[in-house]
């Protein structure tokens, strides 16, 4: 006999209806890293933070070391560095 089990949802609370201890509404959403600074980089496997000036110059120094070794052509590193600099800029907006 095969049974199926279904799924139950509970509805997440909201700022209105979850209240902390005197009543009023509590953030459910906190900042995960109060610390953070901005224009950091964090590496993933040693938790070290890198300043953004360092990993632009390491990505410019990589992609220009690809072209100079006939990895990748010319336009189109162009292309991928222009790519970062609009997605970067529009991360900051």
């Amino acid at each position: 006999m095969v049974t199926r089990q279904t799924r139950q949802t509970t509805k997440r609370p909201t700022a209105e209806t979850a209240g902390g201890p005197s009543g009023k509404p509590v953030d459910l959403a906190p900042d995960a890293s109060p610390g953070r600074t901005s224009g950091a980089y964090v590496v993933p496997l040693v938790h070290a933070r890198v300043p953004e000036p360092v990993v632009t110059l390491g990505f410019v120094g990589l992609l220009i070391g690809t072209v100079a070794m006939g990895v990748v052509d010319a336009p189109l590193a162009g292309l991928v560095g222009l790519g970062v600099v609009v997605a970067r800029h529009r991360r900051r907006r």
